[in-house]
């Protein structure tokens, strides 16, 4: 589990994909987020696609 605390928003949220392009951009370099990762996984729906030049305040790994 990668984790990391936005920047600008003061939010941690968990990392969980990298992708180079996306249907909805012609921007490249997006990164899916999840933003209630605390929750079961039912329950999850905090999902977002931001770009990849968004900063990070810190990045950690973690293993379950």
């Amino acid at each position: 589990m990668l984790v990391g605390k936005l920047t600008d928003k003061k939010q941690i949220v968990e990392i969980l994909r990298f992708e180079r392009t996306v249907r909805f951009s012609d921007q490249q370099g997006w990164l899916m987020i999840n933003t209630d990762f605390d929750k079961p996984n039912h329950l999850r729906q905090g999902f977002q696609w931001i770009p990849a030049s968004t900063r990070f305040d810190w990045v950690r790994s973690f293993t379950l």
